[in-house]
């Protein structure tokens, strides 16, 4: 229902909406689901949808045991090995899924298990056996029920494999035997069955634990919390590895433990698949996983802009203006035809998600693939943020290679309140270069609570397009837009400082101001202005803007890199 996520209020919507997520999201969805509910308040929410939830399934397992009831022993008994080896399957798919999210997982397995003699056979003492073998000195062993004596094969072989999938994945089960909160006191449910072993077996067999009768679920959370709480993290790194998807054992020794004491550690791992053998469930977790680390990644060469405009008292319009290179994005890419993946979303200091965009766009670079690798593509989407600090993830990836580039930047979003000036990054005009344009759809901009703003990189009524990160050529002036909010009345003064990639700065002045264009709207200004980047050698700079209050002296300041080339 919901993916990794630093998000604690969207996975307790998760768990208490379990199994009627279509009732929530009437407007935009969420793919990589990090958003189930917008909006959600967990103080003020009702517990009557839970209640509802609770009882549709309370009434649905009720049902259920009741028709199992009616099923002689041999009949329940098939039943039950196929429900456990449906159940065993569908663990197999999600551990092979999970082996796409980077380092251990700890899979909590809420159940009473299933009967093992369904697993192992009978007990040698059972009276059945001894009826068993009186039949088979007789000569009467076709009425010998093997399955029953000695365990289904079928099932052992499909359970051997669903564990081989869990240590290969490095997914460890800890088993929370429930079974202690069954209802005893009703006359119809089914007799009681000791799943204690078959629990047992599933957890040690991925080096898990199995935490039993389960009255006090908080107790034995808290138990499995202090367990998994001190982790060693041993690291090595093959030359020499084949990405085939091979499986490779691993084997830990530690000498003199204490009495008492065992190792856990994963049993092996898998080499790298090739992104187009992956699933779209494993793709999705890959993506999601990267956003969730923010850690950066640059397979493909990404810039990203964003600038928070007033929008409402309540909340700002944040641009968000993505540039990724066309010859990174084709590299490996097989044919004309490109489909990528874009995913954005912002969290707030608590971690909560706020907002989030996310498309899919397909285009041809048949008649100019030229052009397309010599700028790229450009994308202009955005989010509507309340005044806060975030932190805004943005993921892109070549669809058919696999190929992503990750970023995560820090975005505060002002008040705007009168007596605070607001100086927002500084936009260079870009003069009609040949990027391959592409807007967020319709529908995603006016979504549920999304605010309808004009587009708002214009200047003099005309509108232009900002530079992620600008590309100066020689000594042409760049033509460039600085936006304050709340300056006052009176002269502006305006300055530049340029930074190198080692820290030093630059002893000239190269920004001028040409003119100030105050809109009288909610305090808006726009600046026109110019920076020389003449004899500046080719590289990578930052350009530091400081706008001066006429009526505080304060200054405000903001930054943009830029590259220069000869």
């Amino acid at each position: 229902m919901v993916t990794f996520t630093p998000d604690r209020a969207q996975l307790a919507r998760g768990i208490d909406t379990l199994g009627m997520r279509h009732a929530l999201m009437e407007g935009k969805t969420d793919p990589l689901r990090f958003i189930i509910e917008e909006g959600f308040n967990p103080s003020a929410a009702s517990s009557g949808i839970a209640d509802a939830n609770r009882s549709v399934r309370d009434q649905i397992l009720y049902e259920q045991l009741q028709s199992i009831s009616l099923f002689n022993e041999r009949s329940e008994r098939s039943y039950e090995v196929s429900r456990i080896t449906s159940f065993t399957r569908s663990m197999s798919e999600m551990a092979r899924a999970l082996n796409a999210v980077q380092g251990r997982k700890q899979i909590v397995l809420f159940s009473e298990g299933f009967d093992s003699r369904l697993l192992i056979g009978r007990e040698t003492t059972d009276a059945d056996t001894d009826f068993d073998n009186r039949n088979i000195a007789g000569g009467f062993s076709y009425l010998v029920d093997n399955d029953a004596r000695y365990g289904s094969t079928p099932l052992q072989n499909e359970v051997g494999r669903m564990l081989a999938e869990f240590r290969r994945a490095d997914c460890i089960i800890q088993a929370v035997d429930i079974g202690g909160l069954r209802d005893r006191t009703d006359a119809t449910a089914r007799p009681q069955v000791n799943g204690e072993e078959s629990l047992f077996y599933m957890a040690h067999e991925t080096g898990g634990e199995l935490f039993k009768d389960a009255n006090d679920l908080g107790q034995q959370l808290g138990r499995l919390l202090t367990r998994t709480s001190l982790t060693y993290v041993l690291t090595f790194e093959r030359s020499d590895l084949a990405n085939d998807g091979g499986y490779h054992r691993l084997r830990v020794k530690v000498p003199k433990l204490p009495p008492g004491a065992r190792v856990s550690y994963r049993t092996g791992y898998y080499a790298p698949r090739p992104f187009k053998e992956l699933a779209p469930l494993e793709r999705n977790l890959l993506a999601s996983d990267h956003i969730a680390a923010g850690t950066p990644r640059h397979d493909l060469a990404m810039n990203v802009l964003l600038a928070p405009f007033r929008s409402s008292p309540a909340q700002a319009y944040v641009p968000v203006i993505l540039e990724v290179g066309g010859r990174s994005l084709l590299a490996g890419q097989s044919g004309d035809k490109v489909n990528v993946e874009i995913y954005a979303y912002a969290s707030d200091a608590q971690g909560q998600m706020k907002d989030f965009f996310t498309q899919r766009v397909g285009f041809d670079v048949a008649k100019g693939r030229k052009a397309f690798e010599e700028t790229g593509l450009k994308y202009y989407g955005h989010l509507d943020l309340p005044p806060g600090d975030y932190r805004v993830r943005v993921l892109v990836r070549n669809a058919q290679t696999g190929h992503t580039a990750v970023e995560s930047v820090q975005v505060n979003v002002p008040t705007y309140g009168e007596a605070q000036p607001v100086l927002l990054p500084p936009f260079f005009i870009d003069k009609g270069s040949r990027w391959l344009m592409l807007r967020e759809t319709e529908s995603d901009a006016a979504g549920a609570g999304k605010s309808s703003v004009v587009y708002p990189f214009t200047v003099s009524g005309e509108p232009y397009v900002p530079s992620a990160k600008p590309v100066l050529r020689g000594a042409e002036k760049a033509r460039l837009c600085l936006v304050a909010y709340n300056l006052g009345q009176g002269e502006v003064s305006v300055q530049g400082q340029v930074v190198s990639a080692d820290g030093q700065p630059s002893p000239v002045q190269r920004l001028a101001m040409v003119q100030r264009t105050a809109t009288g709207i909610s305090g808006l200004d726009k600046m026109l202005a110019t920076f020389d980047p003449s004899g500046l050698s080719s590289g990578d700079y930052v350009l530091q803007v400081a706008v001066t209050d006429p009526r505080t002296g304060r200054k405000e300041k903001s930054s943009l890199p830029f590259q220069v080339v000869h």
